[in-house]
C-alpha cells in the first residue's frame, strides 16, 4: 500500500489531504498557492510513498466541467504523462466547501478558524479523500 493524495483545485489556492501509508487514516495535509502546486507534487510524488492521487471535479449543475474543472483535467493528463507509476482519479466535489464548513462547525472549530479560506480548502480536500475511499 501507499499513499493517497487528494486535491481540491482552486483558482488562487489549493489543498491538500493525504493518507497514512496503510491508507488508515486521512489528514490534511497543506493549501498551497496554485502556481506552486507542480512543485509540491513533485515533492510529494517523488518521495513520499504518493501511490494515487485523487483531484476533485468541479461540474456545473449540468454535468458541464467547470472553467476550474477544465484545468484539473489538463492538469491531470500532464501528470499522468510525468509520473507513470501513480495512479490518477477524479471525483465529484459537488459542494465539498460548504460540507467543509458544516464539518469544521461539528468538530468545534472556532469561527475564526473557520473563515480562514486555507483551512476550508484542506478541510475539502479531506473530504474528497473520503468520498473517493469510501467509493473504493
Amino acid at each position: 500500500m501507499g499513499r493517497i493524495l487528494s486535491i481540491d483545485y482552486g483558482g488562487k489556492r489549493t489543498g491538500l489531504a493525504w493518507t497514512d501509508e496503510l491508507q488508515i487514516s486521512i489528514n490534511p495535509l497543506k493549501t498551497v498557492p496554485t502556481v506552486e502546486l507542480e512543485d509540491e507534487l513533485k515533492a510529494r510524488l517523488i518521495d513520499s510513498g504518493v501511490t494515487d492521487v485523487v483531484f476533485g471535479l468541479p461540474t456545473h449543475s449540468d454535468g458541464n466541467l467547470t472553467t476550474i474543472g477544465i484545468k484539473v483535467v489538463k492538469l491531470k493528463g500532464q501528470l499522468e504523462v510525468k509520473y507513470s507509476d501513480v495512479n490518477f482519479h477524479t471525483i465529484d466535489e459537488a459542494f465539498t466547501s460548504k460540507r467543509a464548513r458544516q464539518m469544521m462547525v461539528h468538530l468545534g472549530v472556532k469561527k475564526k478558524q473557520r473563515q480562514v479560506k486555507e483551512n476550508v480548502d484542506k478541510m475539502s480536500a479531506v473530504l474528497i479523500l473520503k468520498e473517493f475511499i469510501d467509493s473504493q
